[in-house]
């Protein structure tokens, strides 16, 4: 398996949080909604991985102490004062 390393700041965390977060919700909203198709059993496995991902991604953001807005999914007003 291939890898990279990149390291990124609190900021854009937030960023990539969020995209993961909401691609999250529109998988399981899919998968809720036609339970039955052969497209949704294909969409819980990449479900499955994108939460594995998920979790690795928070576990490393809390080991390097970010802050709770880096976790943050409110679409408004992002408070960095803690950045």
């Amino acid at each position: 398996m291939r890898e990279f390393n990149q390291t990124i700041d609190e900021r854009y965390f937030n960023m990539l949080w969020r995209s993961i977060s909401e691609r999250e919700s529109e998988m399981a909203f899919y998968i809720e909604s036609n339970p039955d198709s052969d497209e949704s059993a294909l969409l819980s496995n990449e479900l499955v991985y994108l939460r594995l991902c998920k979790k690795e991604l928070e576990s490393k953001a809390k080991e390097a102490n970010f802050s709770v807005s880096a976790f943050s999914l409110n679409d408004g007003h992002v408070d960095l004062s803690e950045l």
